[in-house]
Parts: structure tokens; sequence; C-alpha cells
């Protein structure tokens, strides 16, 4: 009995050293396998995931980069800009406005539609000139205006344009604000205005959504469906539209005056040797 209760009193000491020696090891720090092997998950979980952001980041900016930026240039129009321009006549005078262009199948401009006459900004008669027969200068606002040999009484006495039918898509502002389907696809897009040379060719169309921005495409790839009822059909797939070019009439100055301002200021922070940040510390404090 004696040997039992000794065998039990060890068995106690030896349970409680045990029971001491993991207690003081948890105390100073000691770190158990399952917490070591939780910290080696977060910190590959962690690796992982700053290894696919990078990949997304990598990814996003390579989208970007796939997208050329086009601006406007002195040899092009934009048809959504020149509808409503005055037609100065011989005397000096407005003898008309600009109210469409009527296109042909390749592109080209077969008509410059015109209002003549009195009020000729709201119900003027409609004729067709050919383009041209027309001369674009800019006036002193940098406003697109034509002129033309001929006087108002001339303008008045050309035959006027009948239109044959409606949403027929041979004029130009028809086109202009319609939506185009994609090729092979249930997606569309809204034809926000269409690009002419000096010559009289349309040569870009200009697609875009309200939120998103505005893509060139090469007016041969849009396809017109004429006659009552048809449509227009973009000969590319919608996923052609992130390789396009981002278009813009022109460069944003705001923008390029800003970073040039910025520039300067650091440059004569070097100049006097001030620091930017330190003057940025004193500006908050």
């Amino acid at each position: 009995m004696k040997n039992l209760m000794i065998t039990a009193a060890a068995s106690a000491l030896i349970f409680g050293a045990a029971a001491c020696s993991q207690s003081e090891s948890t105390e100073y720090g000691e770190t158990s396998y399952d917490e070591t092997q939780t910290a080696e998950m977060t910190d590959e979980t962690t690796m992982d995931d700053e290894v696919l952001m990078a990949e997304t980041d990598t990814d996003m900016n390579a989208d970007t980069m796939d997208a050329d930026m086009v601006y406007l240039t002195s040899a092009e129009l934009s048809a959504g800009e020149l509808i409503g321009a005055e037609v100065i006549g011989s005397d000096g005078e407005k003898v008309a406005v600009v109210d469409d262009f009527l296109l042909a199948a390749d592109g080209n401009v077969k008509s410059v539609i015109f209002k003549a006459g009195e009020l000729n900004d709201f119900i003027g008669d409609k004729g067709a000139i050919s383009y041209d027969r027309l001369d674009l200068t800019m006036d002193a606002d940098n406003e697109p205006r034509f002129t033309v040999a001929m006087t108002d009484e001339a303008m008045e006495e050309i035959t006027e344009f009948e239109q044959n039918g409606l949403n027929d898509y041979r004029l130009a502002s028809e086109i202009i604000g319609t939506s185009a389907d994609f090729i092979n696809s249930d997606e569309s897009i809204r034809i926000n205005d269409i690009i002419l040379t000096d010559a009289g060719k349309a040569s870009y169309a200009i697609v875009g959504d309200l939120m998103g921005d505005e893509r060139q495409i090469a007016y041969n790839k849009i396809n017109i469906e004429q006659g009552d009822g048809g449509s227009i059909i973009i000969d590319a797939s919608y996923d052609d539209l992130e390789t396009m070019p981002i278009f813009k009439y022109e460069h944003d100055v705001e923008a390029d005056t800003s970073n040039d301002l910025y520039d300067n200021d650091n440059e004569l922070n070097a100049d006097l040797g001030v620091d930017s940040e330190d003057e940025e510390m004193d500006t908050e404090q």
C-alpha cells in the first residue's frame, strides 16, 4: 500500500513538473507546432496574394498599353462639328448653313446638304452642292466655315434636296448618334462622330459609351444596311474594342499646364535648396 502511494505521488510530481515546464515554455514565448504551422501558412498566403495582385496589375497595365492614344489632326474634320457651319458667299455674306453630308458607300462625301434663304438656320430650303465647290476656312474664333463663289440668290436656285425615306443611313446625321451592332454578337455601341479628311472622305468613326473612352475605328469597318429599318454592323468583335485606339479631339492642355507648374515648383525648390517634402510637412503643420 505504501509503495502504491509513493508511486502515485511520484507520478503526480512528474506530471506536475511537465505541466509547469509546458506553462513556462509558453510563458517565455516558445511557439508550439500548431502556432508555427499557422504562421507559415499565413506567410505563404500573404505571398500568394501579393504575387496575384502583382500579376493582376501587370495584366491591367498590359490591357491599357494595348490601346494607343490618337488625336484629331489638322487634316481631319469632325462631321458633327461641321453640321451647322456657316457658308459665306462671294459677297462676303452668309448665304447658307451646312445641314448634313450625303455619303457614298465608300465613305466619299457625294454632296454637302445646306439650308439657304431667309432664316436658313431654322427653316431654309435644302439643297445639295458638290463638296469640291466649297472651301473650308476657320474664322477668328477658330470655328469652321465654308466659302462658296455664289450669291444668296444663286444658292436658292439650286434644286431642292429630297430625302428618300427616313433612317436609310445615307446622311451623316443619321449615322451619328445611332447604335451599331458588333458582328456575330449581341453587343452594340454608339457612333458618336464621323471624321472626314479635308478632301471630303469619311476615314474614321468614333464610337463609345457615355462612361467609357471613345475609340477610333476605320470607317470601312462600318457596314450600312440602307433602306427603312436598316441597321449598322461593325465588322469587328466586341473584344476588339479594347485594342482600338483611344480617341481625343485635342490634347488636355490643362493637365499639361498643371504638370509644367508642378515641375517648375520642384525645380525652383531645388535651386533654393528647399526640400519639397519638408515644405509639405510645414504646410500641413
